[in-house]
């Protein structure tokens, strides 16, 4: 699985992700956790359900925000 990471990671561009990420902030009026990789910043889901309910409002009825993996996995679905 780490090896994977690596070999995705180092086809990414840097620059794009940092657009994304401005971007997204400044949809959802919230910056990203301090000192979290762009990537696990979004792996819960909870950042993408709020920029879902920003384009369109409503979209997303229930943020998961705690319950573990799981539940996590639920925002995803969404």
């Amino acid at each position: 699985m780490a090896i994977v990471f690596f070999q995705v990671a180092g086809k990414r561009d840097p620059e794009q992700e940092k657009e994304a990420q401005a971007w997204i902030e400044a949809v959802i009026g919230e910056k990203f956790p301090p000192g979290l990789p762009y990537e696990i910043a979004l792996r819960d889901g909870i950042i993408l359900c709020k920029l879902m309910n920003r384009l369109a409002p409503g979209i997303i009825s229930k943020i998961n925000v705690s319950g573990g993996d799981y539940k996590m996995m639920d925002n995803l679905s969404q």
